[in-house]
């Protein structure tokens, strides 16, 4: 009898992805241990007006769908510049970092990723080359990008507030409901911050670490400057 193979939930989720975007397809490279998706991506308005065609690469770790797939840009259309967020060799940067970390320990579904994550990307690059902006507010790079993540996150916008919040969050276990919130806001944490916490905590210790290094870094050049320019 037949042994009938097993099919990946990367395969079946697949099935969705070839019904929304035909002109993509898949392949398994062994030496990397990842799907790899190649095709091209036709991008229209909201009105369904054809705009332009991208030539692009997914690569898909094998862990999915526990992970942030790599986005490439074969076409050469955009521009490599990290302004445009893509690297010299066509690595686009499709959000922030730490957006993509916390969707993928959630698990992610690839038409939905496409859809939501690469397709927005890929649209809002060709308007930018049309109306030399972006259609939106674009995110930050870097250190930048890391601000702007704890920012929008924590609706705080002083980074001495911010990084005081993120060692307490990385010094205190018991960061239970009912403490005070690390705020200082004077309310409990299940009615300020609990899910801006559990939210942080997604994203691992070592990461939460190296972005608060960035960070101590970043403010210290900061205020370093402002002396300087009162000097």
């Amino acid at each position: 009898m037949d042994l009938i193979k097993k099919i990946s939930q990367f395969e079946r989720d697949f099935i969705k992805v070839n019904e929304s975007f035909p002109l993509l397809n898949y392949s398994w490279n062994n030496k990397s241990k990842s799907w790899v998706i190649k095709g091209d991506l036709d991008i229209c308005d909201v009105k369904g007006v054809y705009w332009n065609t991208f030539n692009i690469a997914i690569v898909v770790p094998e862990g999915y769908p526990f992970c942030v797939p790599m986005v490439f840009e074969i076409s050469q259309i955009l521009p490599r510049d990290k302004d445009w967020h893509i690297s010299d060799e066509g690595i686009c940067c499709i959000d922030i970092e730490h957006n993509l970390i916390v969707m993928s320990r959630k698990g992610i579904q690839m038409n939905d990723f496409i859809e939501k994550k690469i397709y927005p990307y890929f649209a809002n690059q060709l308007y930018k080359l049309e109306k030399h902006k972006y259609a939106g507010e674009e995110y930050g790079h870097e250190t930048e990008g890391i601000i702007q993540y704890y920012n929008e996150n924590l609706k705080i916008q002083s980074l001495d507030s911010i990084i005081v919040f993120i060692e307490i969050i990385i010094k205190n276990n018991d960061l239970t409901r009912n403490r005070l919130c690390p705020c200082n806001s004077g309310k409990k944490i299940k009615k300020c911050h609990e899910t801006s916490i559990e939210l942080i905590k997604t994203l691992g210790k070592v990461k939460i670490l190296d972005d608060l290094k960035k960070l101590k870094i970043h403010y210290l050049k900061t205020q370093s400057q402002k002396i300087s320019n009162e000097l």
